[in-house]
This record gives structure tokens, C-alpha cells and sequence, in this order.
């Protein structure tokens, strides 16, 4: 890049890592991620159980936190961070029927421990940041072999208000979709950034 700031590809043991991973293994929580879900057919009255992840559609939202009086709360240096802390900077909202199977939600929701374990020791060697970290087995623990963590599944909101998604979708770009209104591609997940 002519600005000088590209330091190279995203090392494979961070690149995999899912939101929620990122989160538990950050130093700092810049952002809270506020993520909605909904049915990828418009005016959907169920959930399509046949498509799963490619019957939703959603966007994730992100706010800025104080990050000086978060990181007055966060003591000590053992990483990755105790799961509870999924549920105070990333929500979920499911708009829509409330029949939607846990095994449905994204997979950019679920936490793998043994990827966050890799990703820290990678870290560890690597980033100075990370050098006095310690890898607590014990918190390591708690994480998930693989799946949504619990704590995310207490947290997941539900709403039926579909009006008020019919107006919000008219702000977005329109995307490719067939005769019967749904998206022709996999999962869309958009990002948005609020100040």
C-alpha cells in the first residue's frame, strides 16, 4: 500500500477467529456488538429449519465504549477473559418467529477453545502486548469445545416487530434475489459503525 501501514497478511491462528473470540482474548473492548438477526424470506412467518444459517439474514452494529473506565474494571492479566464478559459487549436480537434452533445461529457466534488457546499462544510469542499474559487453564476452561457459549444463548433477545425491519431494510442496497423475495446468496451479514 502507498501509505506504508500494510504489515502483511493476518496470521492464520487470528484469521479463524470468530467475534466472540476475538472479544475474549482482547486486551482492550473498544466496541460493543449489537447483532440482529432475521429471516432471509421477507415476511417470513417461521423459520426455514431446511436452509439454517442460509435462511438469516442480519447486520451487526458496533458503539463505542469508554475505554478508560473499562479498562479500570479489568484487573490482572489472565487471558482469554471469563465467557460473562460475551454478555456485557456483544447483544443479539432475533427478529422475527421465536422458534429459531440454537443450531441455526451463525457460526461466527461460536467459540472453539481450542482456537482461542492457539490464537494466545501465537500472541504470547509474538506481540509484545501479549508477553506478560498469563493463559489461565482454569478460564480456558470455561470456553466451549465448540458452539454458541451460554452465556450469548441467556442474552438473545426476541422481537416480532417485523414493520419496523421492513423500514430499516429499505435503507440497505438492494441484493440479489429470486421471484419469491429471498436472497440468492448465503448469510449477509453487514456491518455498521455507529459514533
Amino acid at each position: 500500500m502507498s501509505n506504508g501501514l500494510w504489515v502483511g497478511d493476518v496470521p492464520p491462528q487470528l484469521a479463524i477467529l470468530t467475534l466472540p473470540e476475538r472479544v475474549l482474548i482482547g486486551l482492550n473492548f473498544p466496541v460493543a456488538y449489537i447483532v440482529k438477526l432475521y429471516p432471509q424470506k421477507k415476511g417470513a412467518r417461521n423459520w426455514d429449519t431446511s436452509a439454517l444459517n442460509s435462511g438469516l439474514r442480519g447486520n451487526v452494529s458496533t458503539y463505542r465504549l469508554n475505554t478508560s473506565d473499562i479498562s479500570s474494571m479489568i484487573e490482572g492479566r489472565l487471558l482469554p477473559r471469563r465467557p460473562a464478559l460475551l454478555a456485557a459487549t456483544i447483544g443479539i436480537s432475533i427478529i422475527g418467529p421465536k422458534n429459531l434452533p440454537v443450531r441455526s445461529l451463525p457460526s461466527f457466534l461460536t467459540v472453539h477453545r481450542g482456537r482461542v488457546k492457539d490464537a494466545l499462544q501465537f500472541l504470547k510469542e509474538e506481540n509484545e502486548l501479549y508477553r506478560e499474559v498469563e493463559i489461565s487453564e482454569e478460564q480456558m476452561d470455561l470456553l466451549p469445545e465448540g458452539g454458541v457459549p451460554s452465556e450469548l444463548l441467556s442474552i438473545v433477545k426476541y422481537s416480532g416487530d417485523t414493520q419496523l425491519l421492513e423500514e430499516e431494510r429499505a435503507g440497505y442496497v438492494v441484493e440479489d434475489e429470486d421471484e419469491d423475495g429471498n436472497n440468492t446468496g448465503d448469510f449477509v451479514c453487514r456491518f455498521k459503525s455507529t459514533t
